[in-house]
């Protein structure tokens, strides 16, 4: 029974210190480029891995079966594919809160703003 919640806590922690060693770099990047004078910079890495660090805990809390099973390596792998269900949905909300930001805008505002600007 330990190692069955001890299993539910350590793997999705591990999955999501492995994304975030992964984008740490790029997240910093990004933030970076985004903030103007850069004060916001830390703000927004930290509450990255926050997300980070809840999405696949939170999948795995949620959904995981609740009683261990009579295998340990059967309980791993339900508790690992809940964890990476979790990491998949917690990339996909970075991707919509990054992209947001830095998506290239609408060609047709560029074009609305040029005859604003020839009869000024």
């Amino acid at each position: 029974m330990s190692g069955f919640i001890t299993s539910m806590i350590v793997v999705p922690l591990l999955c999501s210190l492995l994304c975030w060693w992964l984008l740490a770099g790029p997240l910093q990047q990004v933030t970076q480029a985004l903030c103007e004078h850069g004060a916001g910079g830390p703000f927004w890495q930290r509450a990255f891995l926050i997300l980070i660090l809840a999405g696949p805990l939170l999948a795995v809390l949620l959904f995981a079966p609740d009683a261990p099973s009579a295998s340990l390596w059967l309980d791993i792998r339900g508790i690992l594919m809940w964890a990476l269900l979790g990491v998949v949905a917690q990339l996909l909300v970075l991707l919509r809160l990054v992209w947001r930001q830095v998506a290239p805008r609408p060609i047709a505002r560029q074009t609305q703003a040029a005859p604003q600007e020839a009869a000024q």
